[in-house]
């Protein structure tokens, strides 16, 4: 037997309502606890949601911030927490930060380093004026003596010799009384490879330095000459014609006239 739940009379357990008040009655016969679909059988949630301890919002607020890693609780009623708020993302970033930073500093690198060389291209290359012919180094050499310039004569000076100025003020010492007025190569030979590792056996032997001397070429010159300075052997204001032997090399693609190789002049 059971009761109405409006007015307490028992009801033969087959009734459909009761026969007092007429209260519909349930039957209760098949009664089981199960879960709607998607529910839980544990909780018996009438609506459907799982609550579970193990996992969701619950296992967050217990596990602390080690929840937030991988978390994406796709059946919590506010949404997923996003993936990108997990520690592993964080890392990444961090990475990418180190890598961008990495990348700012080889571009800074980079640049000085361009800059260094254009700087070098410009001072060594460009802006010196060194001789690129052995013509270009004679015409320098005649220059140098007409116009009593120390700095031009410094420039056909072998790179292994002191370069304090001496050396150029002594060869202008020694013709500065002279003006060349023309002049004529009358005889030019290429050095033969022999005579050049002769040189550089001499210059090493001399100087202590290694001249790497590509190439160089002997020539007789005709220079002719008035003399403008005052000399106890020439007569001022006199002309004549001086044959002499020069001999240049090339160093590192300049030419340079080879020391004591004009001081041998003759006078004629």
């Amino acid at each position: 037997m059971k009761k109405c739940p409006m007015c307490g009379t028992s009801v033969d357990e087959h009734a459909s309502e009761c026969p007092e008040c007429g209260c519909p009655i349930a039957d209760t016969s098949g009664f089981s606890l199960k879960s709607s679909p998607g529910g839980s059988k544990k909780s018996g949630n009438p609506m459907g949601k799982s609550i579970s301890t193990g996992s969701g919002l619950t296992d967050l607020l217990r596990e602390g911030d080690d929840a937030y890693d991988d978390f994406d609780d796709t059946s919590s009623p506010y949404g997923s927490i996003p993936i990108s708020l997990s520690r592993t993302n964080v890392g990444d970033l961090n990475i990418k930060k180190k890598s961008k930073l990495g990348k700012y500093i080889f571009r800074i690198v980079l640049l000085c380093a361009v800059a260094y060389g254009i700087y070098y291209l410009i001072t060594n290359v460009l802006m010196t004026d060194k001789a690129k012919s052995y013509n270009q180094a004679l015409d320098y050499f005649v220059e140098a003596i007409n116009e009593d310039d120390v700095e031009k004569m410094e420039l056909i000076i072998p790179p292994y010799i002191d370069k304090t100025g001496s050396q150029a003020k002594d060869y202008l010492e020694n013709l500065g009384i002279l003006h060349i007025n023309s002049y004529n190569v009358r005889d030019l030979t290429q050095m033969a490879t022999a005579d050049i590792e002769s040189l550089q056996d001499s210059i090493k032997l001399e100087t202590g330095v290694t001249a790497r001397i590509k190439e160089g070429y002997s020539m007789m010159v005709d220079l002719k000459v008035t003399v403008e300075g005052d000399s106890s052997q020439y007569v001022k204001g006199s002309s004549f014609m001086i044959t002499t032997y020069m001999e240049f090399i090339n160093i590192k693609d300049n030419w340079y006239l080879q020391i004591n190789s004009y001081e041998n002049i003759d006078y004629n």
